[in-house]
C-alpha cells in the first residue's frame, strides 16, 4: 500500500518543484500590483501598482524601483532599509496581488490586453480574446516575449507570460 504512495508522491514532485521555480524566476514589472506587508505595522503595509517604470513610493524608503526584480529581491530591499534606524526586525513579506497585463491580436476576435493568470497557454489566451476569425490559421502563432524584440513560433500549448503579446497568423488556403 505504501508503494503507490510513494510513487504517486514521486510523481508529482517535479511539478512541485518547477512551480516554485517559475514563481521565483518571476521578475516584476510595470502594471503589476503587489502587496507589501510588515508585520505588526500598519502604517508600513500597502497594496500598490506598479508605475510605467516600475516603480512605487514607500514610506521612509522613498522612490524604490521594483522592475526586473524578484518579489524575493524586493522584500530584502524592503527589509533591508527597513533595519536602518527605521525597526529593530521587520517580518516583510511582499506577494503579487494582480499581473499585468498579455496582449493578443492577429486573427481574432477581440484584440486587447487580457489579464494575465500564472499557468497561460496560447490557446486559453485565444479563448479570451473571444477565439478566431474565419481567416486564422489554426497552427500559425508568434509570441513576443516581452523585454525581446523578436518574435518565436508558438503552439496551443505554449506558455504566455505577463507583458507578452501573441499574435494569430493568417491562414493561407
Amino acid at each position: 500500500m505504501k508503494t503507490p504512495l510513494l510513487l504517486l508522491f514521486a510523481l508529482m514532485m517535479p511539478f512541485v518543484a518547477s512551480e516554485t521555480l517559475a514563481s521565483s524566476d518571476y521578475r516584476l514589472g510595470p502594471g503589476d500590483e503587489i502587496r507589501v506587508a510588515v508585520y505588526d505595522e500598519d502604517d508600513l503595509s500597502m497594496t500598490v501598482k506598479l508605475t510605467d517604470t516600475g516603480r512605487f513610493t514607500y514610506p521612509y524608503l522613498g522612490v524604490l524601483t521594483a522592475k526586473g526584480k524578484s518579489v524575493q529581491q524586493l522584500e530584502n530591499e524592503i527589509k533591508t532599509g527597513l533595519l536602518q534606524d527605521i525597526l529593530v526586525n521587520p517580518s516583510v513579506d511582499v506577494s503579487i496581488m494582480s499581473y499585468r497585463n498579455f496582449y493578443i491580436g492577429g486573427e481574432v476576435k477581440r484584440s486587447g490586453g487580457y489579464p494575465y493568470e500564472p499557468g497561460l497557454t496560447v490557446k486559453q489566451a485565444i479563448t479570451l480574446a473571444g477565439g478566431v476569425t474565419e481567416w486564422a490559421s489554426s497552427s500559425k502563432f508568434e509570441i513576443l516575449r516581452e523585454g525581446s524584440s523578436r518574435a518565436e513560433p508558438a503552439d496551443n500549448n505554449t506558455l504566455v507570460r505577463p507583458g507578452d503579446t501573441v499574435t494569430i497568423l493568417e491562414g493561407i488556403f
